[in-house]
């Protein structure tokens, strides 16, 4: 959700039990399972000659949907183990809503602060887990596929007792340059000078999950969706506690002056939405909360 332009992970937080000893070298408990997910099974999305004739010309012309992407964001996206395959729930997202506009996606790699200015001139969309917020609405379209607040996850059964309504005294992991890592500070502003927060920051979202399933951690602060996936990669060897917090919209960003596209946009996705196919994508990924239901535009959060 709250997305910022910070450090890419590891190739996946798949990897951090067995690859990113740099940072954190004590493997987890759980074996991984999360090199097994390439992708979501869209062999039954297929082309909507409805929906393909709402694409405007301009964008059919070449058979090509082309989006912007910052490439680096597990598990919504980033590499493969091979380093060059694009993977993630907005990389299945997007394959599939080119199929249902009767295209194919051509996902390019940029700079996330750059995707947003160049929407409508060298992206016909942006799908990179944009947050919704009235400033982004100002300048750009954006179609709500999911909803993402800040969580709590502590290793399975919660050996620790950590309560997520009281964090103080405990031993925290955040990702630097997350709003998590933002957040943690403000909490821990409000501790007792005795007892405040321990926290540990972490460069990649890897290695706090690691140093969480390997005990180092009594809990871990993310985004809900990063805390679903971690869990389905170490096997449950980590579980949410507690409620999501700050709740916000996640959405595929569209030119404002391409009313066409954005209408396109928002009926590929409410047919994915329809047919249980985005729930799909998203279970791929093990998230199951969040998932929207209706594609609204330009939602007030």
């Amino acid at each position: 959700m709250r997305r910022k332009p910070f450090a890419a992970v590891c190739l996946s937080i798949a990897l951090a039990l067995s690859a990113c000893g740099a940072e954190e070298s004590k493997s987890g408990s759980g074996e991984s399972r999360g090199s097994e997910i390439t992708s979501a099974d869209l062999s039954k999305v297929e082309k909507v000659d409805s929906i393909a004739a709402m694409v405007p010309e301009a964008v059919k012309s070449d058979g090509t949907l082309t989006v912007g992407n910052n490439i680096y964001y597990a598990p919504a996206e980033f590499y493969g183990s091979d380093g060059k395959t694009a993977q993630g729930y907005d990389i299945d997202l997007t394959n599939a809503l080119a199929k249902v506009m009767g295209l194919k996606a051509d996902i390019q790699q940029a700079e996330f602060a750059a995707i947003i200015p160049a929407i409508g001139s060298k992206y016909e969309l942006g799908v990179a887990n944009f947050s919704i917020n009235q400033e982004r609405i100002a300048t750009v379209n954006m179609i709500e596929y999911l909803r993402v607040g800040s969580s709590w996850s502590v290793q399975k059964g919660n050996p620790k007792k950590f309560d997520p309504k009281n964090p103080c005294g405990a031993i925290v992991g955040v990702q630097t340059g997350t709003i998590q890592d933002e957040e943690i500070d403000a909490l821990n502003a409000k501790c007792p000078a005795d007892k405040k927060i321990q926290i540990q920051r972490y460069n990649e979202q890897s290695a706090v999950t690691t140093a969480l399933a390997g005990g180092k951690l009594v809990a871990m602060s993310s985004d809900s969706s990063v805390a679903e996936y971690a869990s389905t990669i170490t096997n449950g060897s980590t579980e949410l506690v507690g409620d999501p917090e700050n709740v916000a919209g996640v959405g595929i960003v569209v030119s404002k002056q391409d009313d066409q596209l954005t209408k396109a946009t928002q009926a590929a996705l409410k047919y994915l939405i329809d047919n249980g196919q985005l729930n799909e994508i998203f279970k791929t990924w093990g998230i199951t909360d969040g998932i929207s239901k209706d594609a609204a535009l330009n939602p007030a959060n």
